[in-house]
């Protein structure tokens, strides 16, 4: 199991090593993969030190044993999109301020604004993953702060980052996706930062207070969902969200309270070891492709298919694969690893991780370019399919559909902000009439 997470960190380490090497990059493969091993490795390792605690620990090691298969593969992925050298353009001149602005307040008021209409039926995924632009905006910003070090505007653009993060805790319950969100914008530094030092810090210290901060999380967790859920005062979620900072501490692998906490919400190898183990031993069959066939029905859109038979969430398939009673009214993700391995076995664990590196590092590639050229409206179309694709612990049906939702969002805000940006442009040329003399 220990040779597994090396594997995992190592391939992570040369993941960053190739991405910052010619720095055309948003960091959207960083992203992803940070997100991966955080839903395995954690789990892993508190196997390895609470041995004599935790159970089923043969399921986790031949779990983690797929995710380092995968994580080599998906760093591969990564390698072939960038494998052919690129000439980078002169940077184009484009009003960049303006657009990182519009991303921040366009992608809140899809967020907050228009979040009524996410029950209707692909306007809704449209609206969601459409929300997502109000991140390329503060990583955007984010980055030229941190690189010009310019101290307020670096503060104007991380309080813009927590402002998802502390709502979707106080309204929603959940640490997840505002942690998601952080992730994608934070990976940017790694390629923005020169020195290799710096960069190495910051991610061991992000690693350790993220993963810290999550096991005070999780303890306070169910108490917090009670006030939300429960309808209380804002007050009162604030003051109960607190305690995750009031009752921090700091892992204690003699512990047995983090070491459950770890292989319950942390430890994605256990599920897919089971199911390895149930297909081995027959009492199970593999998917061959039924899934990703699902995947590709994801991709029409509900308005026109309302019976549509496939949802996102995945109780049912990770119940049938693992035999373990799950409730369908639960969203349960089956996870990149062990959907590609229920699938088609090894060939599809090593050539699922091969396409989803090549696709991510394609788009991030992409989108960092049109932003060196000057073509913003033109990142729209590359980064959101992109932002789509970083579920690690997703189904390929939330993949697909997410990342097709992405796209068409994607061209909707590319004609908006082109027409905006247009309009402005004729508006600067064109005198005040009393600017106007007459001689």
């Amino acid at each position: 199991m220990i040779s597994s997470i090396a594997i995992c960190l190592g391939a992570f380490c040369f993941l960053v090593y190739i991405v910052r090497r010619d720095t055309v990059s948003l960091g959207l493969p960083i992203a992803y993969f940070f997100g991966l091993l955080l839903i395995h490795v954690p789990g892993a390792f508190a196997h390895v030190v609470g041995a004599d605690v935790l159970r089923d620990s043969n399921f986790t090691e031949l779990g983690i044993r797929f995710t380092a298969i995968g994580a080599i593969c998906f760093v591969a992925g990564v390698w072939l999109a960038r494998y052919s050298g690129v000439v980078l353009p002169p940077y184009g001149a484009a009003d960049r301020e303006r657009f990182w602005l519009f991303c921040l307040l366009a992608g809140w008021f899809f967020t907050y604004g228009l979040s009524a209409l996410g029950r209707i039926p692909t306007l809704g995924a449209a609206i969601d993953k459409g929300g997502a632009v109000w991140m390329l905006g503060v990583l955007m910003g984010l980055r030229a702060g941190v690189f010009s070090r310019d101290l307020s505007k670096s503060l104007i653009w991380l309080s813009a980052l927590a402002v998802y993060p502390i709502l979707m805790l106080l309204f929603g319950g959940f640490l997840s996706y505002g942690a998601t969100a952080t992730v994608i914008v934070f990976s940017v530094l790694t390629i923005s930062t020169h020195s290799h030092l710096k960069v190495a810090i910051g991610i061991i210290l992000a690693s350790v207070l993220g993963f810290n901060l999550f096991l005070s999380y999780f303890e306070n967790r169910d108490e917090i969902r009670h006030r939300v859920w429960g309808g209380a005062a804002i007050e009162e979620r604030i003051d109960v969200s607190m305690n995750v900072f009031r009752q921090f501490r700091w892992f204690d692998p003699s512990d047995r309270e983090h070491l459950r906490s770890l292989d319950q919400r942390l430890n994605q190898n256990y599920f897919a070891g089971l199911a390895a183990a149930r297909i081995e031993s027959g009492q199970v069959n593999y998917l061959y492709g039924r899934s990703l066939w699902e995947g590709v029905l994801a991709l029409v859109p509900r308005a026109l298919w309302p019976d549509k038979p496939v949802f996102g969430g995945s109780p049912k398939i990770v119940s049938e694969m693992t035999g373990l009673v799950l409730s369908e009214n639960t969203s349960f993700g089956v996870g990149n690893v062990m959907e590609f391995q229920i699938n088609f076995g090894i060939p599809g664990l090593v050539g699922g991780f091969l396409l989803l590196g090549w696709l991510i590092g394609t788009l991030d590639r992409k989108a960092a370019l049109a932003d060196c050229e000057g073509n913003l409206g033109r990142v729209f179309i590359f980064f959101l399919p992109a932002v789509a694709l970083i579920q690690p612990n997703g189904s390929l049906v939330e993949l697909a559909g997410g990342s097709a939702a992405a796209l068409v969002a994607a061209y909707g805000w590319k004609w908006v902000w082109e027409k905006w940006q247009g309009e402005a442009v004729i508006e600067a040329k064109v005198p005040s009439r009393g600017a106007l003399r007459i001689s």
